[in-house]
């Protein structure tokens, strides 16, 4: 099946509007930043994920690629993994931090942990 094109028995809004705001919420990105990927406009992918608009194939397409994955687990709603579940804020910060090398990874959880040991000495509870 080619990346291009959308079997009409794929093409149905049941699965597309949650598997867009999953994959969305995975990549760490805003509906803005999708929009902006995709080349539509941020209420497109609103009422996307609200199940108001079914997209053309042309933005379907757009939009797996913004994604970057197959058009097949956006039209069929293929289920992210458990991580999915995380705030969406978490999500794009686990999604910075996955690009990152190890040694980068560590200096920013000391940093972190620094920041947060500084604002409890603040708040009194310590």
């Amino acid at each position: 099946m080619s990346r291009a094109t959308v079997p009409q028995h794929l093409h149905s809004a049941q699965h597309l509007h949650s598997a867009l705001r999953a994959l969305r919420i995975r990549k760490g990105l805003t509906q803005s930043e999708l929009a902006q990927r995709g080349g539509v406009v941020d209420a497109t992918i609103s009422r996307i994920e609200r199940g108001r608009l079914h997209p053309s194939t042309a933005v379907i397409v757009r939009l797996a690629a913004a994604l970057e994955v197959s058009v097949e687990s956006l039209v069929e709603g293929q289920s992210p993994p458990p991580e999915s579940t995380a705030r969406p804020s978490i999500a794009r910060l686990v999604a910075i931090v996955d690009r990152l090398d190890d040694a980068s990874v560590d200096d920013i959880t000391r940093g972190l942990k620094l920041l947060l040991a500084a604002g409890r000495r603040t708040d009194g509870r310590e």
